[in-house]
């Protein structure tokens, strides 16, 4: 018997404004529902603990004695009347004074026909009950802005949980359902729906329904409506509102209201405001994502036109230079053979800085683009960069191999060779490391690499952009190859404890 039903404020059931036969209309169309609740008993208990003691007196002839408790009866139907105001509004306050009005009515028929005592419990009745229905005007009215204040602090709540999780990540996607679901509860709706157009042109829609499912696109003659406005269209019941961003229609946000109920304007008001979020959030997650693709494309394009002119150099170096390096040896050897003696320990120092700038050259090429990552793949290449790392270090480098190690995707392969290129190079460089140990690992679905040093290690950033800032484009360096080839990196660092990364690929 409540004035309000979930979560629904419709303004109260106050007076101002209504005809009198409309809210007796509308107070017995609720009395079957009213029956039927703990709190409608407790009002008629009330009344028959007020009432009970008058007709006792009056039908016991004892009036002149207790004379107090008929004035005492009607004060104390108040209690009942602001019990009633309190639990079932201003049309509970209304509906018991008219039944404390019809009970008093026998009494004073019966008993106080022939005498004045009539007049006095008319007016009397004319002075608690006015009074009793004031009081519960003012706490229905009370009862009704806490209401509204209460349902005004729940719906900011909502508003601001929508917003932190809408917020805090840029995979908006994956927080909708608990937005649908959140949403629904809030406005104790029937269902809501929430359909996105694709990201991609070649893409498929995305629907997220929370609540009964033959609503989503139910109301066609709505879903016709909405194809050519650009605004919100309801037909009372049901509501579709338009997401529309910068770059055109992101797609649509959707509710139906409970069964034989409509939308109210608070619904209606809470439901754009939570569209307008949406649509802000999913058009930044896809702007975001769209730089993020044409940035690592970018890098893709810059990193291929990299590696072709390391190609390009690294066959020139030994096609070309290393050739004419040998001729100039080879021409200096048979000079030498016909020198004097002075003459030849001249040309034997002039061969040793010839052959260690032939062997420079081909050390260059070598880096720059080994041959033999193109013929005999990524375990000869990272076998021949552990062997030159392993001479400059005092214990040496090593090289793992778990599984039986196969041919994949050329650019992933170069991908995993230039990260532990670089990161051995790290490990020369910055690690003060005695050795090193890398481990390639050929799974089923996966290749993973992983170097390890026991240097002195550092305090990696949690986000290893920071790294840019401080002039360290390594560590990013080898973390963009690897995403650029759909792979994992991780780091793990620490003073004193050495370093160790890893590298994850899936296997195509």
């Amino acid at each position: 018997m409540s004035a309000q039903t979930g979560s629904r404020v419709d303004g109260g059931l106050g007076v101002t404004g209504w005809k009198f036969w409309k809210l007796v209309s509308l107070t017995a169309r609720r009395l079957p529902q009213r029956i039927r609740e703990r709190k409608f008993w407790h009002v008629q208990a009330m009344m028959v603990a007020a009432t009970l003691p008058h007709y006792v007196v009056e039908s016991a002839g004892l009036t002149e004695p207790f004379d107090a408790f008929r004035g005492l009866a009607i004060t104390l139907y108040v209690i009942p009347l602001l019990y009633a105001a309190i639990n079932f509004g201003w049309e509970g306050a209304l509906l018991t004074a008219v039944q404390a009005a019809a009970l008093m009515s026998p009494s004073m028929a019966v008993w106080h026909r022939k005498s004045f005592h009539w007049l006095a419990d008319l007016g009397q009745l004319a002075v608690t009950l006015p009074v009793g229905l004031l009081v519960a005007w003012r706490i229905d009215k009370e009862s009704v802005l806490r209401r509204r204040a209460e349902t005004t602090s729940a719906r900011l709540a909502l508003l601001n949980h929508v917003g932190e999780r809408l917020s805090q990540t840029l995979e908006v996607e994956q927080q909708l359902p608990d937005v649908l679901r959140s949403l629904r509860a809030e406005l104790a709706l029937q269902t809501v729906w929430l359909v996105l157009e694709p990201e991609l042109e070649d893409g498929d829609q995305t629907a997220i329904l929370e609540g009964q499912p033959l609503a989503l696109h139910a109301n066609t003659a709505l879903e016709a409506e909405l194809r050519h406005k650009a605004a919100a269209v309801t037909d009372g019941t049901a509501i579709a509102i338009p997401l529309v961003g910068e770059g055109g229609e992101l797609g649509e946000l959707g509710a139906m209201a409970g069964a034989g109920e409509t939308l109210l304007d608070g619904q209606i008001d809470l439901l754009s405001t939570v569209a307008h979020e949406i649509r802000v959030a999913v058009e930044n997650a896809r702007l975001y994502r769209e730089r993020q693709e044409s940035l690592r494309s970018y890098v893709r394009q810059v990193t291929q036109a990299q590696e072709e002119e390391r190609l390009r150099i690294a066959r020139e170096l030994h096609d070309e230079t290393a050739q004419e390096l040998v001729h100039i040896v080879r021409r200096l050897e048979a000079i030498g053979e016909s020198a004097v003696p002075d003459q030849a320990r001249r040309i034997d120092e002039l061969l040793q800085m010839m052959r260690n700038t032939l062997k420079s050259v081909r050390r260059f090429s070598r880096d720059l683009r080994p041959a033999v990552l193109d013929d005999l793949g990524l375990r000869a290449a990272i076998e021949m960069v552990v062997e030159d790392t392993s001479s400059r270090l005092s214990e040496g480098a090593n090289l793992v191999v778990v599984g039986e190690s196969r041919r994949v995707d050329r650019t992933v392969e170069l991908a995993l060779f230039r990260i532990a290129q670089e990161a051995l190079r790290n490990v020369e460089r910055h690690s003060h490391a005695t050795s090193a140990t890398v481990r390639l690992a050929f799974e089923a679905d996966e290749i993973r690499l992983n170097v390890l040093d026991n240097g002195r290690g550092f305090s990696p950033p949690k986000n290893l952009s920071q790294l840019a800032r401080r002039g360290s484009l390594g560590l990013l360096g080898m973390k963009e190859r690897a995403e650029l080839v759909g792979g994992r990196f991780e780091l793990r660092s620490s003073p004193a404890g050495g370093c160790e990364l890893t590298v994850t690929v899936a296997a195509a």
